[in-house]
């Protein structure tokens, strides 16, 4: 890792603004399970350098939604040269490379890496393809035909029931009757 001097110094935004930048930057290296303080505050500065520099161009856009944003495209980039030629989709570069580190233990044994500009060891890159490689295929579109629910042959003897039922009300009526009466009967006896 480089020295961590970063020439920070804003020219559009508030101090307040800027603190609470670097609280959700803070927040969001600390999701990615970024436990050594050093780097993750290395990263934090390299970010809000990156950040002012976008800001200045958009002041009306809050620091900190620049500089969330500048964090996502440095980590896209970063995936990108890991993962990059695996042919996943942009909309999901962002979710399989963070799986990837997480999955290949990168927060514990790689954490140094995370973003760096050098070149990751290849044990790392090859850990972090690793659970790419062997996830399931693409979403394929299907073509199922709607068929006729077969409930087997309980829904035959139910249906015979409810003929019968159906031809004889009173019966159904009674039948509920005595069960209500037996249900009754059941929590009397319970809570004598």
């Amino acid at each position: 890792m480089d020295s961590i001097r970063i020439d920070f110094a804003p020219q559009t935004g508030t101090a307040d603004e800027w603190n609470e930048a670097y609280a959700r930057l803070s927040d969001y290296f600390r999701a990615h399970r970024l436990h050594s303080r050093v780097h993750r505050t290395y990263l934090i500065l390299e970010t809000l350098k990156r950040a002012s520099e976008t800001h200045a161009r958009h002041p009306n856009v809050s620091p900190t939604e620049v500089a969330i944003h500048e964090a996502r495209r440095m980590q896209r980039a970063w995936l990108r040269n890991i993962i990059g030629d695996l042919n996943i989709p942009e909309g999901r570069l962002d979710a399989s490379g963070r799986m990837a580190f997480l999955l290949s233990g990168g927060p514990s044994t790689y954490p140094e890496y995370f973003l760096a500009a050098d070149s990751p060891p290849q044990e790392m890159v090859d850990a972090m393809r690793q659970p790419i490689i062997q996830s399931g295929p693409d979403l394929a579109f299907s073509s199922m035909v709607p068929r006729p629910i077969d409930l087997g042959p309980i829904s035959d003897i139910a249906e015979d029931a409810g003929g019968f039922f159906d031809r004889h009300p009173w019966l159904r009526y009674a039948l509920l009757a005595s069960l209500s009466a037996l249900v009754l009967w059941g929590v009397y006896s319970v809570t004598r």
